[in-house]
């Protein structure tokens, strides 16, 4: 998945270093021009002084005296050192420098030659590179025609070398700082640029798929209010569409409940004035066809009252007072069905909940338990506490739900194959939804029962 912020990060950093580079490659050949440009200016002006001095030395003798042909200066005698720092003999530099005054005839006139030596004398006037001593050198050769001489300055390259690397670093740190400073605040900067972005998406992360409210806009940048609006419109639209559904599944539940009563009724009156063996089983199958019509009924109104999203009052729940409440509402169908129904309900516990949906929950779990469970067969519920949570077990003796199918009976409408119990595919629809509601678990297993077949239904919901 990309992620716009690594991508910021990475282009910001790569562009702010590749700007950075360019700038100090160009502030060093700057630099470096600069440099040259002013030690070629010294190395005229030292050039022109030599000579300006050896004519002012010889026009200076005193008594007539003779003037040495040839007036060599002893080299500096500066030690080197690591960090070519100045010294009470000099600098460390003099060495690197150099001079000399020639004749017509190329003898040396007057002048210093540092270790290394100076190159020959070139009969080239102005700037030149020679390499002498193991070392380069720039020189300039001035001929003074009028005097019958030639001059020359030379100079190391390596001392332009030092002092260029020496500027280029000092100018280089400032941004180098610079650009470790900024890599540390573009994070902080985007990370602060999109945390209304974030904020919108926690906001959406967090709902719950019943809450369509519309987003908090009231600190939503320009760049994302399209985007915001646009959900929010669609949040309407979505709550209207729900509300909608839900308003027309609760109508049409509710006006079938009347008609079926009164085709009930009709059927039942049927059943009783009939005489025939024929007529009685057909009256009697209309009944049990409107049984199931008004189950169906019931259990849309039921999942259209949990849809709503209404918000539910939790209360102190007794379980002895509900498992009494759930075995007199259910003997009248064990009866019917031959069907041994137990409980295992510890005395004094109660639970934080919302009554009517754990007694819904309860009330679907063993309705279904029993419809599935052959006559003479046995359904137990048991409640107990385990740790912070209320642990309710429904166990039967029915076919069982194979392992494979256990999450997908839980959808709507779904019914198994090759079952012939009636029911509309609505139960553990609703008794998931309930579950999810009350903050609970649901978990399908293997009956704990003696029997060879059946099925287990777990339910772990908070105690508080």
């Amino acid at each position: 998945m990309i992620s716009i912020r690594r991508h910021l990060r990475r282009v910001l950093l790569i562009s702010v270093t590749s700007i950075t580079a360019v700038a100090a490659l160009w502030s060093y050949y700057d630099t470096r021009d600069q440099i040259d440009e002013l030690f070629d200016a010294e190395l005229a002006q030292t050039t022109r002084t030599m000579v300006a001095l050896y004519f002012a030395y010889r026009a200076g003798s005193v008594n007539g005296e003779d003037v040495p042909e040839d007036l060599q200066l002893r080299a500096p005698l500066v030690p080197d050192n690591a960090t070519d720092a100045p010294t009470a003999l000099g600098h460390p530099y003099e060495k690197k420098l150099g001079f000399q005054v020639w004749d017509e005839q190329g003898r040396a006139l007057f002048g210093m030659q540092p270790t290394g030596a100076l190159p020959a004398l070139e009969r080239r006037p102005g700037y030149s590179h020679a390499r002498s001593g193991g070392h380069d050198w720039r020189t300039f050769t001035l001929h003074d025609e009028a005097r019958g001489v030639w001059a020359s300055a030379a100079q190391r390259d390596d001392v332009r070398d030092e002092l260029t690397w020496q500027i280029a670093l000092r100018n280089l740190m400032p941004p180098v700082i610079g650009v470790l400073l900024i890599a540390l605040l573009i994070p902080f900067a985007i990370a602060r640029g999109f945390s209304p972005l974030l904020r919108v998406s926690r906001q959406i992360t967090a709902r719950q798929p019943n809450f369509l409210e519309p987003l908090d806009a009231s600190q939503v940048p320009d760049e994302i209010r399209g985007m915001v609006d646009a959900l929010n419109g669609l949040f309407a639209r979505l709550a209207e569409t729900l509300e909608k559904e839900r308003r027309f599944t609760a109508n049409a539940a509710h006006e079938l409940r009347t008609p079926l009563a009164a085709v009930k009724v009709h059927a039942q009156n049927l059943l009783s004035e009939t005489d025939t063996e024929s007529a009685r089983r057909a009256a009697q199958s209309i009944i049990n066809g409107v049984d199931r019509m008004t189950r169906v009924v019931e259990q849309l109104l039921t999942l259209s009252r949990l849809e709503s999203g209404q918000a539910i009052t939790r209360q102190t729940v007794r379980l002895a007072r509900l498992g009494s409440e759930l075995a007199r509402d259910t003997q009248p169908l064990a009866e019917q069905r031959d069907i041994r129904l137990t409980q295992e309900l510890p005395e004094g516990l109660s639970v934080q909940s919302y009554e009517n949906g754990l007694y819904v929950l309860l009330r679907n779990l063993l309705d279904n338990a029993m419809r599935y469970t052959p006559s003479g067969g046995e359904v137990h519920l048991r409640m107990a506490a385990e740790a912070s949570k209320l642990h309710i077990e429904i166990a039967d003796t029915g076919p069982g739900i194979p392992p494979q199918e256990r999450e997908r009976v839980f959808e709507r409408f779904v019914r198994l194959a090759g079952q012939k119990t009636s029911g509309s595919g609505l139960g553990l629809s609703i008794v998931k939804e309930l579950v999810e509601r009350l903050d609970g678990e649901i978990r399908l297993d293997e009956t704990s029962l003696p029997a060879t077949s059946g099925l287990s239904v777990h339910v772990y919901l908070p105690l508080s």
